[in-house]
């Protein structure tokens, strides 16, 4: 079968070629007009791109604050489903991939962000932000993403604001119906045994608007069904956590402490030892939406609206592990290091990464532990949001409020089973072609154990389940009067109440086989149990594992082996946590105008008050005792602000802001209780806590724009940006002995102040002045340059710092989009591109702080307008093939590649 493959190359110079190719009929036609006689013209209504653009400008221009602004049109021209993917178009926003879709949205490399709808506060679960992923483009007329607040929005995001405009009736002229069938084929790299998937989408919108003798009165429905199939390849190379003594044979043995190292003999070389793995996660998810407006104007003076939407998420999938742990083991040969160099330094001395060894069956016959897992998730997401708002203006007043619910549950049910092949050799090795390595196993006598179910033995069962909820009622009303004084020339003013409540309940666990018995799994559960999953190209390729939905099929079969009840694990008192937070805002700012130098000036000025009062309640345990937890905590926060727009001409103007803006910890961070799981053959056992005494994250944040906005159409601005932050949330993992076992246990903590500084670069132009056909092509350009720092405790509760990266900071990120737009055609060939970042601080052991290698993303779009009603669209995404690249420390010791 022949695969037609589209470079990046092949995409620009495809929109070239359709711009030549109707260059000569519109020059003849032109020809034509010019010898005919004059005629009255009408007057030309942009539409599609060209208007969608002017209109994000126009907003953008006119913006007290410094904003960028996506519309319905232009969301449209990008291959984009949901709005977490349209936002990584957006100068200064990054994204998060995962399980091949945007899963978080950073701005300015902060992932402090609130997200909003129509201006009211939106969240997944019992978080504080919506999951992008969830909301598919389809319903939205725009995306506001506020890189500086005012006193007027809402607090809670020092990265920005994010606000989704749903569409209303009054949008269009009339009755208006669309619709659209989407099929999208997609092929998963890093695995050749997998099969390519197509998926299809469905959409589609009703909206009319009527004349009354009760005013007018409109109405809109629309919905989307998405079916996904999917695969996501993983490789990783854990973080080091025990050291080796190699001699100069290549043969070592495995030292025990925690250092400083002393090699067993004179010569030896000290090594961590890789632990390699990866995962090949497959599944299906669904995404069906509903959205419906409605709005009604009895009158000039009054509008009232209503917005109802479910979003809804169903996934059922699972992660097949694959890995083989050397780190555990005590006898290793052939073992090849990398010279001494940068690759070596660590905390505890010069300790190198390894390039390959071969490690034999040990005395304990399960090492090298080399093995199989499944993890198989059942996964759902309810969202319900409604508001009932209105709108008033008459004469110098305007007030507008909204009364809004947002109700959202998510839940997890997760099976595991584990198997591993005893009695293998384990050949690894770390560094290749790319920067990352692999392993194979064998066995006497056996062509591909790792593909023969008999040479699998049963492990352990571990099961857990969680569910969260999160619920809000929000009323806000916001006032504008305008004065008619020659400097002050309105007054802002307004009120937010939000009662929000936010729970969760869970547990998870499992014990090993009956009495330690290692059958062969087919033997115990039927030749159904296993399935050969495609798997990774490094590791062997396919292998054995079990299978993921017979685990959630069967899942009270399987527990029956195991002795345990049918059904999900009781509820853990630990891990319950139920908290309600009472919200009480008022703001006030007066707007500015004045003239000085002939130069015009306008702005505002004010502040918000907000007022926070939690309750939480759960379980704390001291030893081994469980006693309910009651916390009360408030807390008070003013938060200024100024802002100024600038109009040096009529073609120059600069956006100025300064004020001080909070981040909430999330709701899961503030519960103390702390929650344990025992340690297992793959892993030492882990646990986590919370901290009600949690601080907001507070930061002092300036922007400052100039901008020039060309004739026709376009713009071109360069931004500075300045962040001031105290208290950044940081997680503390640390070793605690509880009840004779230790644990790595993780806390968070406010950590000292942060400074994030930073510049943007903009364009956006459509070439209105190149010949007849070339006129369509047109440019969106932005380049965001940042450095960030931290001042990060050492330890817990400690009171010693040192400066460490900003996480999440990349210095360098761009995005390039080269635009066609004319004679039916509408093309867009889109790079994104974020640079090198500091992922993970390492503030354990070795000090390697995980850093993530830089990646260009390559997307085409091109649509053709067959008739006014009528249009085809064909999409490409990921021309480059681009993966995300991990290392700790340096690129010598790889971490993860997707």
């Amino acid at each position: 079968m022949t695969r037609f493959h589209l470079t990046p190359v092949g995409a620009a110079a495809l929109l070239t070629v359709l711009a030549i190719s109707q260059a000569p009929a519109l020059a003849l036609a032109q020809t034509a007009a010019a010898d005919a006689p004059p005629v009255a013209l009408d007057t030309v209504i942009i539409s599609g791109v060209r208007k969608a653009l002017k209109t994000a400008e126009e907003i953008k221009r006119d913006a007290d604050q410094v904003v960028d602004v996506i519309n319905a049109e232009d969301i449209g021209k990008f291959p984009d489903k949901a709005i977490g993917e349209a936002l990584q178009r957006v100068a200064g926003v990054q994204v998060f991939r995962e399980k091949g879709e945007v899963s978080g949205v950073l701005i300015r490399g902060l992932p402090d962000v609130v997200t909003s709808v129509n201006g009211n506060e939106i969240f997944t679960g019992n978080g504080r932000r919506l999951s992008f992923q969830d909301m598919p483009v389809d319903g939205v007329a725009g995306l506001d993403v506020y890189k500086s607040a005012t006193v007027s929005q809402f607090e809670g995001g020092i990265g920005g604001a994010i606000n989704v405009r749903l569409r209303k009736p009054f949008d269009f002229k009339g009755l208006t119906a669309s619709a659209h069938v989407n099929a999208s084929r997609v092929h998963t790299p890093g695995s050749a045994a997998t099969a390519d998937q197509t998926n299809p989408s469905i959409g589609g919108l009703l909206s009319n608007r009527w004349s009354t003798d009760l005013g007018e009165v409109g109405l809109l429905v629309d919905a989307s069904y998405v079916n996904e199939k999917w695969a996501n390849v993983v490789q990783w190379n854990d973080t080091p956590n025990r050291v080796w003594s190699i001699d100069a044979k290549g043969d070592g043995v495995m030292l025990d402490g925690d250092g400083p190292y002393t090699p067993a003999k004179a010569g030896d070389r000290l090594v961590n030892m890789p632990f390699i793995g990866g995962v090949y996660s497959q599944g299906k998810r669904e995404r069906p939406t509903l959205h419906a407006a409605l709005q009604w104007k009895p009158n000039d003076k009054l509008e009232i609206n209503s917005q109802l939407m479910r979003m809804t998420y169903k996934a059922r999938y699972e992660d097949d592990f694959l890995f083989s742990n050397s780190q555990w083991g005590s006898v290793v040969h052939n073992v090849v290091i990398v010279p001494d160099g940068p690759a070596c330094k660590t905390a505890l001395g010069t300790i190198c990464p390894v390039v390959s060894a071969t490690m034999p069956p040990q005395g304990n016959p399960v090492d090298p532990f080399t093995a199989s897992s499944t993890q198989a998730h059942d996964q759902r997401t309810t969202t319900d949001y409604l508001s009932v708002g209105l709108q008033y203006r008459d004469g110098p007043l305007s007030v507008t409020s909204d009364l809004a619910y947002n109700k959202s549950k998510f839940s997890d049910d997760r099976v595991i089973i584990d198997q591993n092949v005893p009695g293998s050799t384990l050949n690894i090795y770390t560094v290749d072609g790319d920067g990352h390595g692999g392993f194979a196993i064998s066995k006497p006598g056996v062509a591909a154990p790792l593909k023969d179910p008999s040479q699998f033995t049963l492990r352990g069962l571990f099961q857990s389940w969680g569910e969260s909820l999160g619920k809000e009622a929000q009323w806000r009303t916001d006032a504008e009067y305008k004065l008619g004084g020659n400097f002050f020339n309105g007054l802002n003013g307004g009120v937010r109440l939000a009662a929000r409540d936010a729970s969760f309940h869970g547990n998870e666990g499992g014990p090993d086989t009956p009495g330690g018995a290692r059958p062969i799994p087919v033997s115990i559960f039927g030749n159904g149990f296993n399935t050969l999953v495609p798997g990774i190209d490094r590791l062997g390729g396919s292998f054995q594992t079990a299978n993921g939905n017979f685990l959630l099929d069967n899942s009270d079969t399987v527990r029956k082996y195991y002795g345990v009840a049918a059904g999900r694990l009781p509820d853990d008192p630990m891990r319950l946590f139920e908290q309600t937070e009472k919200t009480l805002t008022g703001y006030l700012a007066a707007r500015w105008t004045t003239t000085l130098a002939g130069i015009d000036m306008k702005g505002n000025f004010g502040a918000r008050l907000v007022s926070v009062k939690r309750t939480l309640n759960g379980n704390i345990r001291i030893g081994d005792v469980t006693s309910p937890l009651h916390v009360d905590t408030s807390e008070t926060n003013v938060l200024p602000n100024f802002s100024a727009v600038v109009s040096w001409t009529d073609k120059i103007q600069s956006h100025f802001s300064v004020g001080k803006t909070i981040t909430r910890p999330d709701f899961a961070s503030l519960n103390p209780a702390l929650s344990l799981t025992p340690s297992t053959i793959n892993r030492p056992g882990y646990g986590g806590a919370g901290n009600p005494l949690l601080k907001p994250v507070e930061s002092i944040s300036t922007d400052a724009t100039v901008e020039y906005y060309f004739d026709k159409n376009g713009y071109v601005q360069v931004a500075l940006f300045d962040r001031r932050i105290d208290g950044y949330m940081q997680n503390f993992t640390q070793d605690e002995a509880i009840s004779g076992q230790t644990y790595t246990v993780s806390r968070p903590q406010n950590s000292g102040k942060a400074n994030l500084r930073g510049a943007e670069f903009s364009l956006q132009k459509f070439f209105d002045f190149l010949p007849a056909g070339f006129d369509g092509l047109g440019a969106q350009l932005n380049y965001t340059l940042m450095n960030g720092d931290n001042k990060t405790k050492t330890s817990l509760n400690g009171s010693t710092f040192i400066s460490t990266p900003l996480t999440n900071v990349s210095k360098n990120a761009y995005n390039i989009a080269l635009l066609y737009e004319k004679f039916g055609i509408s093309g867009r060939l889109a790079a994104s591109h974020r640079g090198e970042y500091t992922s993970a601080l390492g503030l354990t052991r070795f000090v390697l702080d995980e850093k993530v290698k830089a990646a260009t993303y390559v997307d085409l779009s091109v649509s053709y307008e067959i008739s006014k009603n009528l249009s085809v669209n064909i999409n490409a995404l990921n021309l480059t093939k681009a993966n995300y690249e991990s290392y700790l420390g340096d690129p010598q010791r790889p971490r993860d590649i997707r």
